[in-house]
């Protein structure tokens, strides 16, 4: 028959307590062996964590520039996307300035019903939007940034039936008046805000020029020479089909200029997406330097943290071995 006095009680209790240490010890060394990282960061440290935190305000900081950055990209890409669009839907001059001298209605009217959907599409593509924004309203990104063709259109002809327009270059003279400053497209046609005072900031040394609205002079100027050749397919000046023809021409010259102002528009989109990698690259550099520093400040020693973990188990092993021999004790073998 086993005899436990309160002696072995006691020492029961303290195997039980010194297996339980040993076990969490394991499980804590096998843990920062796998990951290379130290679990517990205030005795590594001694307490001072000054330095860790500065590099995790450091790393959340250039996550935030990532993040940013990433947003941009996006917007400016969008433009770019959109600005070609237009030139694309400018490229209708060559149907209008090939028009045979003497076209006749059909010809006009077609042409015209080309400019029409054209400008129709310009206008959607103006609105397009990018992560719930839309990215030529300037600071009102909630809003569409241009009204509808038919809209435009109504508010042009009306003009152009006040001002009593008879000839082409009387129709030209009251588009350009309205597209201008000051004009119809102030408070019909464009529906977003002003262009932000300030860019976002990239980087610590990189900060991005606003971006543009539909408000600016070039985008202004070639929705007004799309809208001149729409108007041919609402039949402006119906049964005069030189003054028709004259409209045709007009417009196909005045989008050959519109086309080289958005040439240069996509030149400084390009320079901005430029200084977006360049922020890019500067970020991600500095993300990297940080991630090393603080790799290296909480990093567990592969060799230290093996040899412990090697002490560990044999630690566990001699408790087993004491416990084992332990549970074996009688009053016959200790006779």
């Amino acid at each position: 028959m086993s005899i436990t006095s309160l002696g072995d009680l006691a020492n029961s209790v303290q195997l039980r307590r010194e297996t339980g240490r040993i076990k969490n010890d394991l499980a804590r060394l096998t843990k920062e062996l796998s990951s290379g990282v130290v679990t517990d960061f205030s005795s590594h440290l001694k307490g001072d964590y000054g330095q860790l935190a500065g590099l995790e305000r450091g790393l959340a900081r250039a996550e935030g520039y990532r993040s940013v950055i990433e947003e941009q990209k996006l917007l400016l890409n969008t433009q770019q996307s959109a600005i070609s669009k237009l030139r694309e839907f400018g490229q209708i001059s060559d149907v209008l300035l090939t028009l045979p001298d003497a076209a006749g209605e059909t010809l006009i009217s077609n042409a015209g019903a080309d400019a029409l959907a054209n400008f129709a599409s310009a206008l959607s593509t103006l609105n397009v939007q990018s992560g719930g924004r839309t990215v030529f309203s300037g600071t009102s990104t909630n809003l569409p940034a241009v009204s509808d063709s038919e809209t435009i259109l109504s508010a042009i002809e009306a003009e152009i039936l006040a001002s009593g327009a008879v000839t082409a270059t009387d129709v030209e003279t009251v588009v350009v008046a309205w597209f201008g400053p000051g004009g119809g497209f102030d408070t019909v046609g464009y529906l977003g805000g002003p262009i932000a005072t300030s860019g976002a900031i990239l980087s610590d040394t990189e900060v991005s020029a606003p971006l543009d609205n539909a408000n600016t002079q070039p985008i202004r100027e070639h929705l007004a020479a799309l809208s001149l050749g729409a108007l041919l397919g609402r039949n402006v000046l119906a049964g005069d089909l030189a003054e028709q023809q004259a409209i045709a021409r007009k417009t196909g010259e005045r989008l050959i200029d519109t086309n080289d102002q958005l040439v240069a528009k996509e030149a400084s989109l390009g320079i901005q997406q430029a200084q977006i990698e360049r922020a890019a690259v500067e970020v991600q550099s500095q993300k990297v330097s940080l991630e090393l520093a603080r790799s290296a400040l909480i990093e567990a020693d592969p060799y230290d943290t093996a040899v412990r973990l090697q002490n560990s188990e044999l630690q566990l092993q001699s408790i087993y071995a004491v416990t084992a021999r332990l549970s074996r004790l009688s009053l016959v073998e200790f006779l």
